[in-house]
């Protein structure tokens, strides 16, 4: 381990959503290897209760908490302005917090302090702020070293070609973007976030090219212990619990916690990955995301209205 961890020394980590899942798994892995892990999370207790985790398991770690709250523009704002206080370089950036404002609970759309949907709100928007008020530190890293690797943490759920997953015809509906005419859908506005993950993420590629910021999407497949349906209500929760999940596993479908913590380490330092950008990985291995996914004409307008939503000025 000694010897890995003098090939990163002084390399930074920084997680969304590090306290708990898959989030605190691969904080564990990044920290192991040598990396200075940056645990961003809403909740300063459980944040720190995370950190004194990740240095019990191992005592030289380089680990620290920052709060972050995806939910609230000004706490992204502010969190960005806090790490650059610190003036470190940003080697992975792994974004990876995500949420369900309930898929069944026939509540919603609840929505941020910002006024967004939730789900769209801390999974896609307040990280893609988060991202852009840190490209010059991803970019000024990369010359620096070579390399700098962004990690989007998505959901096959996006997919709407796939058996039981966003349905047939499903398409990202720019008037009705966050779902908030008509009946809600809790369901759909969480997989529709997981689309805008990819979408961000390949768009970010193509606009970095060149720079030596690589960035891809992974998805850490069906992970019941994460307790992202947390928002779920009772009955959803035992109906999930007692029959969904044990059907799942028996089918091969779900994944451990430790294997999602895997995906995001593996796509963040694996050597092999070097230079690869644009890409989405299930299971370790490069696969093929929706066709809406790759239409770059979505991903250019998605972009323009995230812009629009955050209140952002992109410099040239």
């Amino acid at each position: 381990m000694a010897e890995g961890q003098k090939d990163v020394n002084d390399k930074v980590c920084l997680i969304t959503g590090a306290n708990r899942g898959i989030g605190l798994i691969a904080a564990h892995k990044y920290a192991a290897a040598g990396y200075e892990v940056i645990m961003a999370c809403r909740d300063e207790v459980k944040g720190q209760e995370a950190v004194g985790e990740v240095q019990k398991a191992n005592p030289t770690a380089k680990v620290s908490f920052m709060k972050l709250d995806l939910g609230s523009l000004k706490s992204v704002r502010e969190f960005v302005d806090n790490f650059h206080e610190l003036k470190k370089p940003l080697h992975v950036l792994c974004n990876n917090a995500g949420m369900t404002s309930g898929f069944s609970n026939g509540k919603g759309p609840f929505k941020t302090e910002d006024g967004f949907e939730v789900t769209f709100g801390i999974n896609h928007l307040g990280h893609f702020l988060m991202t852009l008020l840190l490209m010059d530190d991803l970019k000024k890293t990369a010359s620096e070293c070579g390399e700098v690797r962004v990690v989007v943490t998505t959901s096959s759920l996006h997919d709407p070609e796939s058996k039981g997953m966003r349905g047939p015809g499903a398409h990202m509906n720019f008037e009705n973007l966050q779902l908030l005419e008509g009946k809600f859908d809790g369901q759909l506005a969480y997989k529709n976030s997981k689309l805008a993950n990819i979408l961000f993420a390949k768009e970010l590629a193509r606009r970095l090219e060149g720079t030596g910021v690589t960035v891809n999407s992974i998805c850490p497949g069906f992970i019941p212990t994460t307790g992202l349906g947390r928002n779920e209500g009772a009955v959803s929760r035992f109906m999930i619990g007692t029959f969904l999940v044990p059907l799942l596993r028996w089918k091969g479908v779900t994944r451990t916690e430790d294997q999602g913590g895997e995906a995001i380490y593996h796509a963040g330092t694996d050597p092999n990955l070097k230079g690869k950008t644009g890409g989405y990985f299930r299971d370790l291995k490069e696969a093929e995301s929706s066709t809406e996914s790759n239409d770059e004409e979505v991903a250019k307008k998605l972009w323009e209205v995230s812009l629009e939503l955050v209140q952002h000025q992109e410099t040239k």
